[in-house]
């Protein structure tokens, strides 16, 4: 079941998606938040593949990292996958990103650049997250698993974050440098067929895609139009001129 999100504001994941491809535009995949916790990088598997099994509490090798070398237990990043392979690398450097991507929005968070809500399940309200919040020692926990405590409450609710996303900006207004450009194709366009007024605003407006052009500038571009000798105006160019 999809989580409902409130209008004006987006999802955890989404809000993570959106930092991860910021901070890394050319490498972020989408498929960061999915990757396993616990793996390790490749220098540090070469570092202790080949260490001998450990022996006691206090001996080199024992704790996170035991008997890696010969053996594979159910807790040891070693489990879940062969260290030195292609695909658990990626996945480990995956897993990196999403960190960063994390740290990103806790620091927006806690310097108030970014607003978060406490989405309470029950009753549906929603608990503006004050910016203290953020800087307890379990808030990058509370980010990873996507739930805050309540104020006031026993139960926890979903981490939301207010929509701060830049709506795509209007198209800029077409160079005064470029209407040169747009009189020149659309007299060449109007020397090979004839266009009413409205064909001829349709054309330089497809001719230009990445600009608005502007009333003004289709005005100034048809009167710099000369009407080729011995041709009649339309009725439709005289109606709509």
């Amino acid at each position: 079941m999809t989580e409902f999100i409130p209008h004006g504001y987006i999802s955890l994941h989404e809000t993570l998606d959106h930092l991860g491809r910021e901070l890394f535009p050319s490498e972020w995949t989408g498929q960061e938040q999915s990757a396993r916790t616990g793996l390790m990088g490749i220098d540090e598997w070469l570092r202790i593949k080949d260490l001998p099994p450990a022996r006691g509490g206090g001996a080199p090798g024992c704790g996170r990292f035991q008997n890696l070398g010969t053996t594979s237990s159910a807790n040891s990043p070693q489990s879940l996958g062969d260290p030195s392979s292609d695909s658990y690398q990626m996945e480990y450097r995956a897993g990196k990103r999403c960190e960063k991507a994390r740290d990103r929005l806790r620091a927006l968070l806690e310097g108030g650049d970014l607003q978060a809500v406490i989405l309470d399940p029950f009753t549906g309200a929603l608990h503006r997250a004050a910016t203290n919040l953020w800087r307890r020692w379990d808030a990058a926990r509370m980010i990873k698993k996507g739930e805050a405590p309540i104020p006031g409450r026993s139960h926890s609710g979903s981490i939301i974050i207010k929509d701060f996303r830049v709506p795509d900006a209007p198209a800029k207004p077409l160079p005064a440098a470029r209407i040169a450009d747009a009189i020149k194709v659309l007299q060449e366009e109007m020397a090979k067929k004839s266009l009413t007024r409205s064909l001829q605003e349709d054309f330089v407006r497809e001719k230009f895609p990445g600009y608005r052009v502007t009333e003004e500038q289709i005005r100034k571009i048809f009167q710099s139009i000369k009407v080729p000798l011995g041709r009649p105006k339309k009725k439709s160019d005289a109606t709509e001129a």
